[in-house]
């Protein structure tokens, strides 16, 4: 196995210093190395890994977050439980903790009703499921099996769903 440079210069240094001499003196500047092409989703993908993931020490108060309930907070906020305890106690404190809380279970409705909405939309344009059975015991065969779904009386309910869905997050949207 061949040595490299910077083996040799420590073995140097090594036996300087056995020797009793003072070793060659170096200042070591940061070397990056060759740049590579970064992908530009791969660089999104890494910096959403990164917000996603919880550091260990709450970005308000410093704190070690190690708590289950951090993990939580982390999460719906950004910070550390103990950090969302002093938010809620100051809201109490100034009165607005209701009309926060209010504003919070609004938001949370109106998000469930937008993923309904979205699930009925995929449920009523799917298409009739269809499975093939492994059938025959000498020769083996496939036996296609499809079900018979009215397709019309799926749409008409999806649409009178979507309509009252539509209804109900009009209103909350419209409130304040």
């Amino acid at each position: 196995m061949g040595y490299s440079k910077e083996t040799e210069r420590q073995n140097k240094v090594l036996g300087d210093l056995l020797k009793g001499r003072t070793p060659e003196k170096r200042v070591m500047v940061g070397y990056e190395g060759k740049k590579e092409k970064k992908d530009d989703n791969i660089s999104k993908i890494t910096e959403l890994m990164q917000e996603a993931r919880m550091p260990l020490f709450c970005k308000v108060c410093d704190k070690v977050m190690n708590k289950r309930l951090d993990d939580k907070m982390w999460t719906l906020y950004g910070h550390c439980f103990d950090c969302q305890l002093k938010f809620e106690n100051k809201l109490r404190i100034e009165g607005k903790y209701k009309d926060w809380e209010k504003k919070k279970i609004r938001a949370n409705k109106i998000s469930f009703i937008k993923e309904q909405i979205q699930a009925i939309e995929e449920w009523r344009d799917m298409k009739a499921p269809e499975w093939y059975n492994n059938v025959g015991v000498n020769t083996p065969e496939l036996e296609k099996e499809q079900w018979d779904v009215d397709t019309t009386q799926i749409k008409l309910m999806a649409d009178e769903a979507l309509e009252k869905f539509n209804e109900t997050l009009k209103e909350l949207e419209n409130e304040e």
